[in-house]
C-alpha cells in the first residue's frame, strides 16, 4: 500500500512574533477551557492539500519549488474574527490587512502552479488571509474572554518564504513537520 501523505502549503510566523502570540494565548487560557492551538502550528495556509501518495506529494514539491523564494512583503495580524462569525464560532483566527493581497495573490499562484503542475484541483472557495487560533464545537465565549481577545497585540512580519507542511493527526492534535 502506497504512502500516504496529509499536507499544506503555508507561510510561518517567525519566532519572535510566535512569542508575542504564545505569551496573549498565555494570558487567556485561564479564561475558558478552550483548546488553543500550540505555538508549533502557528502559520498562515495557502492551501490545503488533504492526502496525497508520496508521488503526487513529490510533484507537489516540484511544482512548489519556483514560488518557494518570493519578493518580500509585510504581514501585520491585528484582529480575531471567526468563521462562521463571532456569534456562533467554529474557528477563532487571527488576520490583518496588511499583506492580505498579497497572501491573496501567492495563494493563486500556488492554486495555479499545482493544478498546472501536480494536477491538482483549485481551491472553490474565496482565500481568508488567517492565522487559526482554535477549533471550537458548540463552545460559548464568555464575555471577559471576548473582551480579552481585541486587545490581542499585532504581530508584523517580512514574508519571503512558502512552506510545503505535512500534518500527522494524534490523539493530542496535529503534528506538523516541514518537508520543503
Amino acid at each position: 500500500m502506497p504512502e500516504i501523505i496529509r499536507s499544506f502549503v503555508a507561510v510561518k510566523m517567525p519566532g519572535d512574533m510566535a512569542d508575542l502570540l504564545e505569551n496573549f494565548l498565555s494570558e487567556i487560557r485561564p479564561l475558558s477551557r478552550i483548546r488553543w492551538v500550540r505555538r508549533s502550528q502557528f502559520h498562515i495556509t495557502l492551501k490545503f492539500l488533504g492526502e496525497n501518495t508520496r508521488e503526487v506529494t513529490e510533484d507537489i514539491k516540484e511544482a512548489l519549488i519556483p514560488l518557494k523564494h518570493f519578493e518580500p512583503f509585510t504581514v501585520k495580524l491585528s484582529y480575531i474574527g471567526a468563521f462562521p462569525n463571532l456569534s456562533s464560532p467554529r474557528v477563532l483566527w487571527l488576520s490583518g490587512d496588511e499583506g492580505a493581497k498579497e497572501l491573496g495573490n501567492l495563494a493563486k499562484r500556488v492554486n495555479d502552479a499545482l493544478y498546472d503542475n501536480a494536477g491538482l484541483e483549485r481551491d472553490a472557495r474565496k482565500f481568508k488571509a488567517h492565522l487559526t487560533l482554535t477549533r471550537l464545537k458548540d463552545t460559548y465565549l464568555p464575555e471577559n474572554l471576548v473582551r480579552k481577545l481585541g486587545e490581542v497585540p499585532a504581530l508584523s512580519w517580512t514574508c519571503d518564504e512558502l512552506h510545503l507542511m505535512r500534518s500527522e493527526l494524534t490523539p493530542s492534535g496535529a503534528v506538523y513537520s516541514e518537508i520543503m
